[in-house]
Formats: C-alpha cells, structure tokens, sequence
C-alpha cells in the first residue's frame, strides 16, 4: 500500500485517544500556530531572530527554503507521530517561517489545534492546506482530516444542539465524499466515514462503506465498530 503523509492520523483523533497526547503546560508563544500572528505581535528581536533562522536553514539546502520547509515539516511529522505536540508546532512553526506558502505546515497547525479541541482554529488551518495543497497524492488525505475535525466537533454537542450537530455532520460528510472520490483506495477515508455514520446513527451508511473498505483493505475495519455496529443493526445481507 502506497505510503501516504499523516497516514494513520484518522482513528487516533476520532477513537478519541488524542488524551495520550504529550502537550506543553508552557504558555509559549511557539506552541501557536504562526506564534500566534497576525494577532501576537512579533516584537522586533524575535523578527531578528527568525530571519536568522530562515537564513541558516535555507543555507542547509542551497538557499531553497521552500525545500528546507518541507524538511522541517517531516520533523514537525515526526514528533506528531509520537504525540510530543509541543516539539511538533514548534517545528511546523519554523516550517511556516520558511515558506508561508507550504500547505504542510497548516496541516500541522489544524492537526494539532483538533487534538486540542480548538475546532474553529482547526477548520481555519485545514481549509488554508486545502487551498495551497499542490500535490494531489496528498489531497484526500487532507480532505479526510478535515472531516475528521467536522465530526469531533459534531460529536462535541448535545442532543439540545441538534441542528447545530446536524450540520456539522454534514460538512463532515460532504469532505469525507470528496476525499473518497479523489482516492477510492485510501482505506482511512473509508474506515473514518464509516465510524462517523455510526456516531450519525446512518447505520445501513455505515455498513456501505465498511463493505468498501472490505474489497480492497479489510485489515483497517475496526472489530470494535464492527461489533457495535452488528449490535444495532444487523449487516444487511447476512
């Protein structure tokens, strides 16, 4: 299976399992996205200090530094993998120093603000990637994440908000669609969109894309959702 950016991202916020997280209990102005700009200020010592950084960086690829961006957006990747958010935004800070253009970074930013729970700020960040992104490979997977983040915050209502979360669900839908249409063999779309249709209670949905997901990669069907899932609704055809 081809290997894809922030492959793997998908059930770790939506199962929940963001509190293993590692995050600073610093109010540093590196753990904002962008240290907090435009609204923060950069005071001129820290505009010194960036520029020379961007210098040094650059000078490590030939003065490229949309190609040292993305090398410090891998590391930023690396530490989000491991759940160190701290040295994660750090380094996609630093890679949005270097070329404020790069999508990568503002995947980062709304990675990390989603497994915060800062929803809002997560939406802005995805939709900013989703209008710079310039590799295709990577688009559905993007598109995947952010409608992750439209289903947590759906699933962040009560029952009193039911139109507000009906709505939400909605977008969530609609970018997990474009994302699965982009690329019908990422199977986390499939495996996400399922899970989130549970959530919904579209529970014959649901099984349709788990029967999807079971054509090409039934190694990414999650046995607790299977097993919920047949609680409520029988698998239709069985």
């Amino acid at each position: 299976m081809r290997a894809y950016y922030s492959n793997g991202v998908l059930w770790l916020f939506i199962l929940g399992m963001v509190g293993c997280a590692s995050f600073s209990n610093e109010n540093r102005i590196d753990d904002m996205p962008m240290y907090g700009q435009p609204e923060v200020v950069r005071e001129e010592y820290r505009q010194k200090a960036d520029a020379a950084f961007i210098k040094d960086a650059a000078n490590g690829f030939g003065g490229n530094r949309k190609m040292a961006s993305a090398a410090w957006a891998k590391e930023a990747e690396a530490h989000f993998n491991k759940r160190n958010l701290h040295y994660a935004m750090r380094r996609y800070n630093q890679s949005w120093l270097l070329d404020p253009e790069n999508y990568q970074p503002y995947v980062g930013f709304g990675r990390i603000t989603l497994a915060r729970r800062e929803y809002d700020d997560a939406f802005k960040h995805f939709k900013r990637a989703i209008e710079l992104i310039n590799d295709p490979f990577q688009k559905p997977v993007l598109l995947a994440n952010t409608a992750v983040a439209y289903h947590n915050k759906a699933n962040s209502l009560d029952n009193s908000q039911a139109k507000e979360r009906e709505r939400y669900f909605d977008w969530a839908n609609s970018y997990f669609e474009e994302s699965t249409q982009l690329d019908p063999s990422y199977p986390n779309s499939w495996a996400s969109w399922a899970y989130s249709l549970f959530k919904q209670g579209k529970y014959k949905e649901s099984w349709l894309k788990l029967a999807k997901l079971r054509e090409f990669a039934p190694e990414y069907i999650n046995k607790e959702l299977y097993n919920e899932l047949s609680e409520v609704y029988p698998e239709p055809g069985t």
